[in-house]
């Protein structure tokens, strides 16, 4: 379990006292600049600020680097991409912090494979794909390092705005597969701005403005109400087939 306790940085965010659950798939909501990256940051220990960040009862700053990578994964909205490195010398990189490319690895990339549509950008080189298919092969990348069908240490995954460059049908399967480690126990946090898509499918909803958490709790939380004070927005729920889907007023 990850633990903020007090965590702030002025100006940015806070204070912050919850935590990401494992088991249980946590969308971060508001608007830009709201702080829901410098959360992220904070939870993977890549960003300092008062307070503190535990995981497993344990400060972030008492882990050991090599450590630290093998229980938690983050992919951050900006990120330095080895463009004359080919597809799969690229998801070997997240199984270097777990003892490298194994047959476990080789079969949890398999696993991806059809989900995240990685079969035709295994050999081609980073440099010639498109940003859409860059980022599933990151995200990929993020899910083997915590993947707890070959790394018993794995307790947290952070996605920092995933769905970007993604179309629909990668959007969807990627929140799916999640699901899916979250189901195994990893607790899972995302920040995205489909507010449909993050009350569809997460368990928890954590929304923010101007550096302060709003709300916190199931989708029940989104509100018409809370949409407009957060982020500006009328917007009218409609109903279909047992689904909720918030509407924008014109």
């Amino acid at each position: 379990m990850l633990v903020f306790e007090r965590f702030a940085v002025p100006g940015r965010i806070g204070p912050v006292s919850c935590g990401f659950q494992p088991g249980r798939l946590t969308c971060l909501l508001g608007p830009n600049g709201s702080g829901k990256s410098s959360l992220l940051a904070g939870a993977a220990g890549l960003l300092s600020g008062e307070g503190g960040v535990s995981l497993d009862g344990r400060r972030l700053e008492r882990y050991e680097l090599a450590e630290l990578a093998r229980r938690r994964a983050m992919l951050g909205q900006q990120q330095t991409m080895p463009l004359g490195l080919r597809g799969f010398e690229l998801l070997a990189l997240g199984a270097e912090p777990i003892g490298g490319v194994t047959e476990a690895v080789c079969l949890a990339i398999a696993d991806l494979t059809e989900p995240l549509g990685l079969s035709g950008l295994f050999e081609r080189t980073v440099s010639s794909l498109s940003g859409g298919e860059q980022q599933r092969l990151m995200i990929a990348k993020a899910m083997i390092q915590v993947s707890p069908s070959v790394n018993d240490q794995a307790r947290l995954l952070l996605l920092d705005e995933p769905l970007a460059s993604l179309d629909w049908q990668h959007q969807l399967s990627v929140l799916r597969v999640l699901q899916q480690l979250s189901r195994q126990g990893l607790a899972v946090a995302v920040s995205i701005h489909d507010i449909n898509l993050a009350c569809h499918y997460g368990d928890e909803l954590w929304c923010l403005k101007q550096g302060q958490l709003v709300a916190r709790g199931g989708p029940e939380v989104i509100t018409s109400v809370l949409i407009e004070q957060v982020f500006g927005v009328r917007t009218r729920l409609l109903e279909q087939d047992g689904s909720q889907v918030f509407m924008p007023l014109d």
